[in-house]
């Protein structure tokens, strides 16, 4: 979302302008659901575990599910979509910083201070809420990550 900010600037907007008018930006990504009537309980590898940036701890609570496949999803494993999603809400400062012309990687630093969840760690709790599967999150997150 912080790099939707220099794209704005790269098509000819004033930074004063972007700057005054945006509150928040939000980018999403739609990952298949898991099919409701036939996942079934799942772990995560090593890799995937490393890829998705989480430790084995972490999963206690987890509810890990994997796509499974049935008539209700044409054996498939997932049936519908499910949004990821990475807001960045604009305070003064960061409208100082735009105002200033200030890098997309200082923008992605101080979206982070200021609590904005990535693409990659929204998808996270949803693998972990067995809504989809780790491998939806990280190929669809492959190229946010920072």
């Amino acid at each position: 979302a912080p790099s939707a900010v220099a794209r704005l600037v790269d098509l000819g907007l004033q930074p004063f302008l972007v700057a005054s008018s945006i509150r928040a930006i939000m980018a999403q990504r739609l990952v298949r659901r898991l099919c409701l009537h036939c996942k079934q309980p799942g772990t995560l590898s090593e890799t995937d575990l490393r890829a998705l940036g989480i430790e084995a701890s972490q999963l206690s609570d987890a509810q890990v599910m994997q796509p499974g496949g049935c008539d209700q999803c044409r054996g498939l494993g997932y049936r519908g979509r499910v949004g990821i999603f990475e807001i960045f809400e604009i305070d003064d400062e960061v409208r100082h910083m735009v105002n200033d012309k200030r890098s997309t990687l200082l923008l992605r630093q101080k979206a982070r201070t200021l609590g904005m969840r990535t693409l990659r760690e929204d998808g996270v709790r949803k693998v972990l809420a067995g809504m989809t599967s780790a491998e939806e999150v990280i190929s669809m997150t492959l190229g946010d990550l920072n």
